[in-house]
């Protein structure tokens, strides 16, 4: 049996556990992104969102090389909800190019199941790249806890959940137990998701 070409976004709220659920496919063999380690990119010296960042915010949150100072900003953000959206606006658009460029070069080179993580998957946006979306929830005093683990403030968590996206989707994995149930749960919408007309018997 052979997967046909199947590009997969994965979603869902701060601590829900998306990464993981990425490493899952990674290991089936996908190909992943990630868009947190797109916005890195685009946030160091010179970057084209440290540009951005400078001119709309003030050269105040960027280093002497020209890098976003990430923590400088983050407070600011976080403490006025209109900033991150503000943020959220021009930095997108950006993650977009840069998600688009990375599917383009995984085809050219062969690569036909990818997986990507992102916040958002508008139907405008990174949404219309995709062939289904995958909804990664948790309960939200168990996704706290993860992201407070990871030495993270709770300011932070209520500010990434409040602007968690939503979007319509059958498949939706949950992970508010232990990780072998997750990888069960993980297996089992694999298994979905591959006998569905993306799938091609040799």
């Amino acid at each position: 049996m052979k997967i046909k070409p199947l590009i997969v976004g994965i979603f869902g709220p701060p601590g829900s556990g998306k990464s993981t659920l990425l490493e899952f496919f990674r290991e089936k063999g996908f190909h992943v992104w990630k868009a947190d380690h797109a916005v890195k990119e685009l946030y160091k010296a010179n970057g084209a969102g440290a540009k951005r960042i400078g001119e709309y915010f003030g050269k105040n949150f960027l280093a002497s090389d020209g890098s976003v100072l990430i923590p400088r900003l983050s407070r600011m953000v976080l403490s006025k909800s209109m900033k991150l959206k503000i943020l959220e606006y021009m930095i997108h658009p950006l993650v977009l190019n840069e998600a688009v460029q990375w599917i383009d070069q995984q085809k050219k080179l062969g690569h036909e199941q990818l997986a990507i993580e992102a916040a958002a998957f508008e139907f405008d946006g990174i949404g219309k790249h995709t062939d289904l979306l995958v909804k990664v929830q948790a309960d939200m005093e168990i996704c706290r806890e993860r992201v407070l683990a990871r030495g993270k403030t709770d300011a932070y968590f209520k500010a990434l959940y409040s602007v968690t996206r939503k979007y319509e989707t059958p498949y939706i994995i949950e992970n508010s137990g232990t990780m072998d149930e997750f990888k069960n749960r993980f297996e089992n919408l694999y298994r979905e998701i591959t006998m569905s007309p993306y799938v091609a018997t040799l």
